[in-house]
């Protein structure tokens, strides 16, 4: 089976772990957890940052931090992983779903005009007018990968004064976070194994706001700050293995090397898929996740599908939105049009680094002749 994302590891991956195993610092204790902080840090730009068990803990442990409690809303597109909303709801507070526009950022002038109709001020903050409930944070998701329009968004979460939380958990080009972050801005990562950088599963909150990275360590670590058993806080146990650290700093080590085999993937699948009526969600600047056609109809996808799988590709539907499963289904939202019309049309493309050329090949040239 030729599949849609698969963990790229070197030799050197299995080394670290065998010596990180020999020091018998396996669990949350252990050097290498900060040392991969700190790696991460530098590659990626940020001040601090806080190593954790799962992207969806990053997205947890950060919304407390920044402010988001029981009764809160936080403003999200429906079409993204669970874990966004989730985390959210445990934090108490309420997801509202929102559309997303032909580039897959949320749709900020449409979410301009909702928050001039249902909302109002009291005491500088965001309320809404249906239940009295503070909106207090907006959750932009980086969607396949996508680079965001970082300064965009911070602007538009400052005009409204909501806290701003981004969702970039399979965002790991280090070249998107080359920019100038301000203490507001805040962003989770994801290293699950489907990930660019993997650290089997784990994930980060990272800022430039130390007090707000530093109330986040405090609630991974069971609420304890210094002392083995003085609490701070109600807290979680969130943190990061060491044995994860250990691999973490090894893929990072080798990050660009990924990075360029992915960039030689995708520039073969644009170079050489002929297809018309079919959208590309491809970047020539940045390093996207995975690799995203969008074909005309669900029937099309389906006929698609089957080729595939005769064939040994894996193709499966990707993201179904929120606001259509069950779970989520009592949350406000608004008119989803583009996400309810195009998330069953879209193919993820196999886009790991261990792709084969002749598999890369296979893939192509099934496209050309059935799309």
């Amino acid at each position: 089976m030729i599949n849609t994302y698969i963990p790229y590891f070197k030799k050197k991956d299995q080394n670290v772990l065998k010596q990180c195993i020999k020091t018998n610092y396996v669990s949350t204790a252990g050097p290498l957890i900060q040392k991969f902080e700190n790696k991460f840090n530098t590659k990626f730009r940020f001040d601090h940052s806080i190593a954790l068990n799962s992207g969806t803990s990053a997205l947890q442990i950060a919304l407390k931090s920044i402010g988001v409690g029981k009764g809160d809303t936080v403003i999200l597109p429906s079409y993204t992983f669970a874990a966004t909303a989730n985390a959210i709801i445990y934090n108490n507070a309420y997801p509202w779903f929102f559309d997303c526009d032909k580039n897959f950022n949320l749709a900020i002038d449409e979410i301009e005009k909702v928050l001039k109709i249902k909302t109002y001020y009291k005491n500088k903050k965001l309320v809404l007018k249906k239940n009295g409930s503070i909106v207090r944070a907006i959750m932009p998701v980086s969607t396949f990968g996508k680079k965001l329009e970082f300064e965009k968004l911070t602007k538009f979460s400052k005009k409204y004064n909501l806290k701003i939380l981004f969702d970039t958990a399979a965002c790991h080009d280090p070249k998107i976070f080359n920019f100038k972050k301000n203490n507001n801005m805040h962003f989770c990562f994801s290293f699950n194994g489907n990930k660019t950088l993997t650290t089997g599963a784990g994930g980060i909150f990272a800022s430039n706001s130390k007090n707000t990275v530093l109330k986040a360590k405090i609630l991974a670590n069971v609420g304890k700050k210094i002392k083995k058993y003085d609490y701070q806080d109600i807290g979680f146990n969130y943190k990061m293995t060491n044995i994860q650290a250990a691999l973490g700093l090894a893929q990072i080590d080798n990050l660009s090397n990924i990075l360029i085999k992915k960039k030689k993937i995708f520039n073969q699948y644009f170079k050489f898929l002929n297809l018309q009526n079919t959208k590309f969600v491809f970047d020539k600047k940045y390093q996207n996740w995975v690799f995203v056609l969008i074909v005309n109809s669900l029937e099309k996808f389906r006929s698609l599908q089957k080729r595939f799988h005769r064939s040994g590709i894996q193709l499966d539907l990707f993201w179904k939105p929120l606001h259509l499963q069950k779970p989520y289904k009592n949350f406000m939202r608004e008119k989803l049009r583009y996400t309810e019309s195009i998330w069953n049309k879209i193919i993820v493309l196999p886009s790991h680094p261990g792709l084969k050329k002749n598999e890369q090949k296979k893939i192509i040239d099934i496209l050309n002749r059935n799309l």
